[in-house]
């Protein structure tokens, strides 16, 4: 890559690297509810907005552009790859684009009025036999949940890998999965192969490998008047892992301070909670991205709400000293 600040001008002068917002794109699903709308995310109904994403043609063809944009500032209107192009390691610090030269996590919030479909992600292993497949492996961080509403992740106790896929080709996996209450603060890592699925009442966020592959395995159509979807039952079954190593969850803490919540291969996370004040954040020059899950956080002088999801590039990392009255969420590329 690239490196160094010379690589943009702008009427005759340098552009300097700062802290930015996307344009998030909206994404429809049949499930979607209305806070995202409440979060200035679109209007009506939302199901997924997609804070971070620099996906190349053909990785999300139900996605018209998705690409998110610098919504102000000096880089106004620039996609990620397009930053990246111009700024590299300055941009990224030592992390890498994907080999298609694109942004290398997909940031999003997801608000289910309904059940998320039943589905799996592929591993590396089926990737390495399924050329048209990605690996896909991600994590939620629960921003609201209404009363009695549950995330479903892998099986119940007792069920093993032979019951697990006998269920999902015999179009019965209801009756084997986990079902856990969903608490704001929780968090769940969710490698690929997991089984899982979204309850309805949920506001999550959601870090991801760049990838849109998914194999569904049941869409709730008896319980939801939805249009019917295509399942994928054989790659599922031949997908699916039971306690896949790496699944976390975590239960929320109302504990003041930082908390590590997963570090893996791809990104790493952190949660920080406090009531004022300056927030912690990892002194590495490497770029970051920032959730504002409740609360607000204050970046060189400017409020961010809950919901708003900020770029800091990895030249200007070690500089940061945001103030936060509620949780952030740090992600990192490289730790």
């Amino acid at each position: 890559m690239a490196t160094g600040l010379i690589a943009t001008r702008k009427n005759g002068g340098m552009i300097a690297l700062v802290p930015f917002v996307t344009r998030a794109v909206p994404v429809d699903r049949p499930w979607g509810g209305t806070r995202l709308a409440g979060l200035g995310k679109g209007a009506g109904r939302i199901a997924e907005s997609w804070e971070i994403a620099d996906l190349s043609d053909g990785v999300a063809p139900h996605v018209a552009d998705p690409r998110s944009r610098v919504a102000s500032g000096p880089l106004e209107g620039l996609s990620l790859r397009e930053i990246i192009e111009r700024y590299g390691s300055d941009f990224l610090g030592s992390a890498q684009p994907t080999t298609e030269g694109d942004f290398p996590l997909l940031v999003k919030l997801l608000d289910a009025h309904e059940h998320l479909s039943v589905q799996v992600h592929p591993h590396a292993e089926y990737v390495a036999h399924h050329p048209g497949a990605r690996l896909k492996t991600e994590s939620w961080y629960v921003i609201a949940a209404e009363p009695g509403a549950v995330v479903f992740l892998d099986v119940a106790d007792g069920v093993d890998l032979t019951e697990a896929r006998a269920a999902i080709t015999a179009g019965t996996v209801r009756t084997i999965l986990g079902a856990h209450p969903a608490t704001p603060g929780d968090f769940h890592h969710l490698p690929a192969g997991l089984i899982h699925a979204l309850g309805a009442g949920t506001l999550v966020a959601e870090v991801q490998t760049p990838s849109d592959t998914t194999f569904r395995v049941d869409d709730w159509g008896d319980v939801y008047d939805r249009e019917e979807r295509d399942l994928h039952l054989l790659e599922a079954a031949e997908t699916v892992l039971v306690d896949p190593p790496g699944a976390i969850s975590l239960a929320a803490s109302p504990e003041p301070g930082s908390r590590e919540l997963v570090v893996t291969d791809h990104y790493w996370m952190t949660e920080h909670r406090q009531t004022g004040g300056l927030v912690d954040l990892a002194s590495e020059p490497e770029l970051r991205v920032l959730m504002v899950a409740t609360g607000v956080a204050t970046i060189d002088g400017t409020a961010h709400p809950i919901g708003t999801t900020i770029v800091v590039p990895a030249l200007v990392a070690p500089t940061l000293e945001p103030t936060l009255d509620g949780i952030l969420i740090e992600v990192g590329l490289v730790r």
